[in-house]
């Protein structure tokens, strides 16, 4: 096989890199994706058609079919929770080149404002899946393969498949930046290469809690696409875990005491206000210790804040018993003394997520101001409401339009869902 270098029409020698510039010369746009997401209109030339020739082998007549299938996650603000992932990793070595400045110049020219935040995003959030990118920035999931697959050719990104035991199911693959595409995040926006490169290596070499990242952002990504046709409704930010790190790490170097680090923030806009929550996905791994250290880091930290209790803590939960014990021990660590304000905390399952969705009426409040605990069984009988029913912040006459997953969301938010 020749595996010399390809000349092109005038006759020069192309790099591999610059081959796949030249692959990603015919780049899906934005404005030529079709809005209500036929494949036709953004890949005609992958269109499906029948073979001309018959296979060489015939399966047998009493062989047991075997199906690659995708379970329930075509349907839109949903993603099955994994229960035995296996993460296929791929690690392309031009991924972790160094771009000199020319092909920095030439990436530039060659990448879209979607693709610059789309790289943002992954840097941003570590981890997301090609259904959880579709949902944030393509009409449809053939668009989103393609573009994404143009990507992981320059090298910006990986693309890793996910399979599922027992068996071989397929699920989504997991996307998260390279070295490479964090230099080229980096020069966009004039910062120093090292930090972003550092963070992407870190994403790549520990990935043993991926799948609870990816668990925690599918939460952000269901309310933006459920709020995705609401005139009044968004979320407007959505701030990662190392980025809430980052900025409460000062506060924890005054106050010395532990801080807590959420797995997201948020500020979600619905009628007139806006609902300021963090997340903490749980999947029972923690112990309940763990979990009242936890809760009394969220009780110092909000003790002398003014508004405290319209300042929301989500906790999602694998099932019922789980709830219940948490109920009795946010109980359990409730401020000291009446003065002091909390902020407020609340529960859910993740089978009432799956069901009705981060906006459904699935919220049950944590009493921590009662005299008495919690009865047994209070997930089971407790008063539940519904997301925009939590206390807002404030008031704003802001407009939705340019929150996550609105259209073309990302050309007038060019820093990403971390920054308004």
């Amino acid at each position: 096989m020749n595996t010399a270098p390809m000349p092109d029409s005038r006759g020069r020698t192309l790099t591999p890199f610059d081959k796949a510039l030249v692959q990603t010369d015919g780049r899906i746009a934005p404005f030529e994706a079709s809005a209500t997401g036929d494949e036709d209109a953004t890949a005609p030339s992958f269109a499906p058609s029948h073979s001309r020739q018959r296979a060489l082998q015939e399966a047998k007549a009493g062989a047991q079919r075997f199906q690659t299938r995708n379970g329930q996650a075509s349907q839109a603000g949903r993603s099955p929770l994994l229960t035995h992932p296996i993460v296929l990793r791929d690690l392309a070595a031009h991924a972790d080149a160094r771009p000199s400045q020319t092909q920095l110049t030439r990436l530039h020219r060659s990448l879209t404002q979607r693709d610059l935040v789309i790289l943002q995003s992954l840097h941003d959030y570590r981890y997301l899946n090609t259904l959880q990118l579709q949902e944030l920035f393509f009409p449809s999931l053939r668009s989103c393969q393609i573009r994404l697959h143009q990507l992981k050719t320059l090298g910006l990104i990986y693309v890793w498949k996910v399979i599922e035991t027992p068996g071989v199911r397929r699920r989504h693959s997991m996307s998260l930046i390279s070295a490479r595409g964090a230099r080229v995040l980096a020069d966009w926006h004039g910062d120093d290469q090292r930090a972003y490169v550092e963070r992407s290596h870190e994403a790549r070499d520990h990935c043993w809690h991926a799948v609870h990242d990816l668990e925690a952002n599918q939460f952000f990504v269901s309310l933006v696409s459920r709020s995705r046709e609401m005139r009044r409704q968004g979320l407007q930010i959505w701030s990662g875990e190392e980025q809430v790190r980052e900025e409460r790490r000062e506060q924890a170097r005054e106050n010395k005491q532990p801080i807590p680090t959420p797995d997201g923030r948020g500020i979600y806009r619905a009628n007139g206000g806006r609902i300021f929550f963090d997340l903490e996905w749980d999947r029972a791994t923690e112990s309940l210790q763990r979990m009242r250290q936890k809760i009394a880091s969220y009780v110092a930290y909000f003790k002398h804040y003014r508004d405290a209790d319209r300042h929301h803590v989500l906790f999602v939960v694998p099932h019922d018993d789980r709830e219940d014990s948490l109920q009795y021990e946010t109980w359990r660590g409730r401020p000291n003394y009446s003065l002091d304000t909390c902020c407020s905390f609340w529960t859910t399952t993740s089978d009432r997520l799956r069901r009705w969705g981060p906006l459904g009426t699935i919220w049950l409040k944590c009493e921590n101001r009662a005299a008495d605990p919690p009865p047994i069984g209070i997930t089971r009988v407790g008063r539940r409401i519904a997301f925009r029913q939590l206390p807002p912040m404030d008031d704003t006459d802001r407009s939705t339009d340019d929150c996550i997953g609105k259209p073309s969301w990302w050309v007038r938010r060019p820093g990403g869902g971390q920054i308004a």
